[in-house]
């Protein structure tokens, strides 16, 4: 097939690039080209903004698509842009959407059905301005997307992910518990780590998207991606730790005094004051959608990191001496229930 990915370069677009010429599809990419790809000549590029119109109209130029992968829409914009552009050019187009779109709903508590979509939302405050407006406009790509669907049958399907892991992730969100691993300091886990993930391994996005190009009983519909377990960040601390043959000390804190302390918790990505849980059952159903299991991508992740990372530390490693100082006076206080205990390798 004739396959236009918009993005591609990084991380979750890479893997679905690499999949797609895998099975031996003809790829065509639109980014800005300020990442490089690995993909050499076996992909068509057309670099430009895809926000200036001219630029989708040049990757399209005669060409008819069979299929419009968008790994990188995050305003309306975009995507009115992309729908307007493809109708009728088209035969399947695949949005790459968030979790993120439930945590803005009022009154809502996972697991996440797909139907938990619509509804009130939650009114922004200060402490969730950012999240939520990126939230907000990720909801605002999927309803021009609903309306397209219902006013011109424009064959789309959006994937709601969780967060998503594997290798070359540049937001390094799973490099930085696994360097603090390797450094065999204690590690603080805010809140305890006790919030819960449906994690994704990205290679999952890639061959759900690979086994589904053209699917017409998915069209009109949005589904969910996420592994079967609910992993809290201590469980995945601790099996991290015990593929890299580690008993880590880690240390509960509370985030209200990390953030007392102007330490916060952003060192700790994974932590999140919800449990982002998602219902599967449709994509299971629909798209013939198998997750891989938490162990073994966890297991893959270590292999990963231990082969290729180079000592560089990650952009989140730059708090550790505040992190090991408060560990210390922490211990040094004796509080129960906070402070460093040994992980087990069950968590």
């Amino acid at each position: 097939m004739q396959v236009l990915v918009i993005g591609g370069s990084r991380f979750i677009g890479l893997a679905i690039v690499q999949r797609l010429l895998q099975d031996g599809h003809r790829v065509t990419l639109l980014n800005r080209g300020r990442s490089p790809d690995p993909f050499g000549a076996r992909v068509s590029r057309v670099v430009g903004d895809r926000s200036d119109p001219q630029v989708l109209q040049r990757a399209l130029g005669r060409r008819e698509f069979d299929v419009a992968i968008d790994v990188i829409a995050f305003r309306e914009e975009d995507t009115r842009a992309a729908v307007e552009k493809l109708t009728g050019r088209i035969g399947h187009f695949i949005h790459i959407s968030t979790a993120s779109v439930y945590l803005i709903r009022d009154r809502v508590f996972g697991p996440f059905r797909e139907e938990d979509f619509s509804g009130r939302l939650a009114p922004r405050t200060e402490s969730t301005g950012s999240s939520w407006t990126y939230a907000y406009h990720k909801r605002r790509c999927e309803l021009v997307l609903a309306r397209a669907w219902e006013g011109d049958r424009f064959p789309f399907t959006t994937l709601r992910l969780p967060m998503v892991v594997g290798p070359h992730d540049y937001t390094e969100r799973a490099q930085t518990y696994l360097e603090r691993l390797a450094d065999h300091g204690p590690l603080i886990l805010p809140d305890g780590g006790l919030n819960s993930w449906g994690f994704l391994a990205v290679a999952d996005v890639a061959e759900t998207i690979a086994a589904n190009l053209m699917n017409a009983n998915a069209f009109g519909r949005a589904y969910n991606l996420a592994q079967r377990e609910i992993v809290s960040v201590q469980q995945f601390v601790s099996s991290a730790a015990a593929a890299m043959g580690r008993r880590p000390t880690l240390a509960s804190v509370p985030s209200e005094w990390l953030n007392r302390v102007n330490l916060g918790i952003a060192f700790s990505p994974y932590s999140h004051d919800h449990d982002i849980v998602l219902d599967i059952a449709a994509a299971q159903r629909d798209l013939l959608f198998e997750p891989t299991p938490f162990l073994t991508w966890c297991e893959q992740l270590v292999a990963d990191f231990r082969a290729s990372w180079d000592g560089t530390p990650s952009r989140l490693y730059a708090t550790r001496p505040l992190e090991l100082r408060l560990v210390q006076e922490l211990a040094q206080l004796r509080i129960p229930g906070v402070g460093p205990a040994e992980a087990t390798a069950d968590g």
